[in-house]
């Protein structure tokens, strides 16, 4: 389980954590699911911070577009 968080003054706003459900992709990508039930594909080789970042554009801010 991987858990990415950002926080303003030591206080989380957002929090998105995901799993590896140990599916392999034919293309070589990993499948993650999501907390919010959504799924990101991802190269373990291209490193966690990737990842962390596939899994906060997962996170739809209120008040925005």
């Amino acid at each position: 389980m991987i858990t990415v968080s950002i926080a303003i003054n030591g206080e989380p706003i957002f929090t998105r954590t995901a799993v590896n459900t140990a599916q392999v992709l034919e293309n070589g990508c990993t499948v993650y699911e999501l907390d919010c039930e959504s799924k990101v594909h991802h190269r373990c080789e291209d490193g966690v911070v990737k990842l962390a970042k596939k899994m906060l554009g997962k996170i739809k801010e209120r008040g925005t577009t």
